[in-house]
């Protein structure tokens, strides 16, 4: 046996161990962008108008109830109608003032990004978020 050898099959396997094929693809938290733009606009924009319903008596929106929505109609359907919906929220028009759960909206989309979206950036008709 080469003295050699030992030496070589510990790179080896280093190498192994450090590849990207070792384990699949490699995946970069955030790198993965969902286009709200190119998805079934008919079923995002149905949910969208879905989603505003969602309020509590107060007349504050219900977050859970709205997540738990987005969450059963799918990554892309569900992910992009409550990006756009958080979207158009936390940006009232001219005039009108901020909503007083928009904090509660901001975290309700961070929650569903990271928990079922691998934390990937939803492209909408108004931008990236």
């Amino acid at each position: 046996m080469s003295k050699y050898l030992p030496a070589f099959l510990s790179s080896l396997l280093l190498f192994a161990a450090a590849s990207p094929l070792a384990c699949g693809p490699v995946k970069t938290a955030g790198n993965t962008v969902i286009d709200c733009v190119a998805a079934d606009r008919t079923k995002i924009d149905a949910l969208i108008l879905d989603l505003a319903t969602k309020t509590k008596p107060d007349g504050t929106h219900d977050w859970a109830a709205i997540e738990s929505e987005a969450i059963t109609a799918g990554l892309e359907v569900g992910g992009c109608a409550l990006a756009e919906f958080v979207q158009s929220y936390l940006t009232p028009s001219q005039g009108v003032k901020a909503p007083s759960d928009g904090l509660a909206a901001r975290q309700t989309l961070e929650h569903f990004r990271t928990s079922q979206a691998g934390g990937a950036t939803f492209k909408t008709k108004s931008g990236a978020l």
